[in-house]
């Protein structure tokens, strides 16, 4: 999946991605409305991978706008913390949309009786062939897997549910390229032998 690049080199652009750029480091002392404007500026990556979350979805109300706003409240209500990239905060929503998409599919599966809301997460986790799994399943697949090695997790995250980039999720992660392609094998191996 090709993330969406903020502009194209410009002074306009650069100084858009600067703004973010301060923002992002300096997160938990900026008020919600510059937070908000951060947001919109990614609204086009949160609602693409929005609606690779909720492709196949069909047991839920849940709409991809709707996972986009909530985790637009979630995000911006986000104050302890500063995030060092564009990348720290996709990580911050992959995280958070993760957490949406669950609540929601546990709301689902109360309601109608062991049914949760399916996903194929992003076309990154989408694109390795892997099936339609059920999110209460895959969180608890993953809360298996962090119990070995949270490092995994964070990439699933930053993969699957951020929908990063191999260099993305390397900056995010501060591993190597090569370490992410590496470990992102050894998920999608583990998560297709576990769900087999």
């Amino acid at each position: 999946m090709t993330t969406e690049r903020l502009d194209p080199p410009s002074e306009a652009g650069d100084n858009r991605r600067q703004q973010v750029t301060e923002i992002l480091n300096n997160w938990s002392n900026e008020d919600q409305s510059q937070r908000a404007w951060v947001v919109s500026v990614m609204y086009d990556q949160l609602r693409r991978n929005a609606v690779a979350h909720l492709r196949n979805e069909s047991l839920s109300e849940l709409q991809p706008t709707a996972l986009v706003h909530e985790a637009y409240d979630r995000i911006i209500s986000v104050s302890r913390m500063n995030l060092n990239s564009r990348s720290h905060f996709l990580g911050l929503a992959g995280k958070i949309m993760r957490d949406v998409l669950v609540d929601q599919a546990r709301r689902a599966r109360a309601q109608k009786r062991g049914h949760g809301l399916q996903t194929v997460f992003t076309d990154v986790y989408a694109d390795n062939g892997l099936p339609v799994v059920d999110i209460v399943e895959m969180d608890e697949l993953l809360s298996e897997l962090a119990e070995m090695d949270p490092g995994y997790v964070a990439l699933f995250e930053a993969r699957a549910f951020a929908g990063m980039t191999v260099e993305e999720a390397a900056t995010y992660l501060e591993i190597s390229p090569s370490t992410v392609k590496r470990r992102w094998k050894v998920v999608l191996a583990w998560l297709n032998d576990r769900m087999g």
